[in-house]
């Protein structure tokens, strides 16, 4: 497997557990806001055996959560063999995916307890095709949204980064309008777009921060909303707070 990077630990990657976070290198999509761009280089990381792997999953007592990211890990075809044997360790699995790739997922769910879905945009051609720079058929991304919905088992995140200048408002409502649909049964996180040396300088002035208000109205319609699923924010004000409670606080409660 190629591998980019590996964090020992992290608070942030699965909600509420410390994880390992191995990054897969390679991507089909070449989003221009994306803070891991080098994992695009295929010359960057190593290739590392799945016991090689293994044996540093093993030896990190200080976690029970493996998540792995990247880059696009259904690109690697030995995702399924190392997920089977993380899985064996006892640990708990989380796979984040840009939903390109149906039929890995399909075979992968029952070696994973947790899927990330990345909702790069509404499920249409132009604008998936706008936000991602790339032609993407967005049948692929409804199978995998629709393989991973019918595993009640499986613990299930779509979440999706507001970009400004380059997102809107009607995206994240067409997005969450597809979740009704659908009826999504796990967590819509909204993410905030947060500038990293990765996505570039050149991109510096072009995609913004949007602020904590502007993520705050894009939510309100939702805030007594009787849904399938449950509405989070992720930005640096709340860190990652459930919509019921975005409401009832003020920003120097959390300050």
């Amino acid at each position: 497997m190629h591998i980019g990077g590996i964090v020992d630990i992290s608070t942030k990657d699965i909600p509420n557990l410390p994880s390992m976070v191995i990054f897969t290198v390679g991507c089909n999509l070449n989003c221009e806001f994306c803070h891991n761009k080098y994992l695009h280089n295929q010359s960057v990381g190593k290739q590392l055996s799945i016991n090689e792997i293994i044996s540093v999953v093993r030896s990190n007592l200080l976690v029970n959560g493996i998540s792995i990211t990247g880059g696009e890990p259904t690109l690697q075809n030995d995702l399924i063999e190392l997920c089977k044997e993380i899985k064996r360790l006892g640990k708990y699995v989380s796979v984040d995916t840009n939903g390109t790739n149906p039929h890995i997922i399909r075979d992968l769910i029952k070696h994973v307890n947790r899927i990330a879905l990345d909702l790069k945009a509404p499920l249409n051609k132009k604008r998936l095709s706008e936000i991602c720079n790339q032609h993407i058929n967005p049948e692929s991304i409804k199978k995998t949204f629709t393989h991973v919905n019918e595993h009640s088992e499986i613990h299930f995140e779509v979440r999706t980064t507001y970009v400004e200048h380059l997102m809107q408002a009607s995206d994240i409502h067409k997005i969450i309008s597809f979740l009704k649909k659908s009826k999504f049964r796990g967590n819509f996180v909204l993410q905030q777009y947060q500038y990293s040396e990765g996505v570039g300088n050149e991109y510096k002035e072009i995609f913004h921060k949007p602020e904590h208000g502007m993520l705050l109205e894009l939510l309100r319609p939702y805030k007594d909303a009787k849904l399938s699923f449950y509405i989070y924010l992720r930005d640096e004000i709340v860190g990652y707070r459930s919509i019921d409670k975005l409401y009832n606080i003020s920003i120097d409660d959390v300050l």
